[in-house]
């Protein structure tokens, strides 16, 4: 028996969906073409409920992520009828992950509206709605420095942004950002993407030692005195303002030096993207950051 693939969830923004005017494909159920090149037809969001609206015939939810707002519908008849009873569940306030497809309207004016009919929804906690914002700021970052290295070169190819040490997709969505949305106003984009304050339920601080407590790790090349704390964030900001030579600080290299400080890749991609998200740092190129 033959099974269809299921399509892929995108972590992206509202503000990505929102600013959307580009569809392809069947009638019914195309695919979203975004600003950003993403090609998508189901999405991965996550947010605070800050609207509610439930009558015989639907359920109407507003989810505010950091750049706007999602807007979910579940119809009561039909197919998806236990789906939208389960979105009934929720309230205003409360903290969720939705995965959804992707609905468009387009008006006699030429304006779209999306929403999203849900496949899933969970309530979920601070950290993991804070980790979903620092993900999906990574991934949007990520795409918007390929579109400016796209929009550099009008003769640049996937393959070439692929040299450049992007990704496939990453080099994919960068060209098809450029073909569709040549005038768009990326650098906005940019500017609100940095602007975003994530507020971390994280502790920043690492102390000596091992306590048991997440986010603590041994920092044994500075061998610390009993109490002594080291911030993470101060120790890798200072690193990248001390070791800047003009081009940015290197990515390798600042993993290396926090490496050699006990503190693990993942916290430093962790730490990187908080740091740009609170206008502290910018990625100048690819993998190259420079403190502001």
């Amino acid at each position: 028996m033959a099974y269809t693939k299921r399509e892929t969830s995108y972590w992206v923004f509202s503000r990505e969906l929102k600013d959307s005017s580009r569809l392809e494909g069947e009638e019914k159920r195309p695919y979203v073409i975004t600003p950003l090149g993403t090609k998508l037809k189901r999405i991965l969001l996550a947010g605070i409920i800050t609207y509610k609206s439930s009558d015989d015939r639907m359920v109407k939810v507003t989810v505010a992520d950091y750049l706007g707002s999602f807007y979910l519908t579940g119809f009561k008849t039909g197919f998806s009828s236990e789906m939208a009873e389960e979105l009934d569940k929720y309230n205003v306030n409360d903290t969720v992950v939705v995965m959804g497809k992707v609905s468009s309207f387009k008006t006699d004016d030429g304006i779209f509206y999306f929403s999203i009919n849900p496949e899933l929804i969970k309530k979920i906690s601070d950290t993991e709605r804070y980790f979903w914002g620092i993900r999906t700021s990574y991934v949007t970052r990520r795409k918007l420095l390929g579109i400016t290295e796209a929009l550099k070169d009008e003769n640049a190819t996937a393959d070439t942004l692929v040299g450049l040490g992007y990704s496939r997709d990453e080099a994919d969505d960068a060209i098809r950002a450029r073909e569709n949305y040549h005038d768009y106003d990326f650098t906005s984009y940019m500017n609100a993407l940095s602007s975003i304050n994530f507020d971390s339920p994280i502790p920043i601080e690492t102390q000596t030692g091992y306590s048991g407590e997440a986010g603590q790790a041994t920092l044994e090349d500075e061998k610390p005195t009993s109490g002594e704390t080291v911030n993470v964030e101060a120790f890798i900001l200072d690193y990248i303002k001390n070791n800047d030579s003009g081009p940015g600080c290197k990515y390798d290299d600042i993993v290396i030096s926090c490496s050699n400080a006990g503190i693990p890749r993942e916290r430093v991609d962790e730490i990187l993207n908080s740091l740009g998200s609170m206008g502290e740092i910018y990625e100048v190129s690819l993998k190259r950051y420079k403190a502001l």
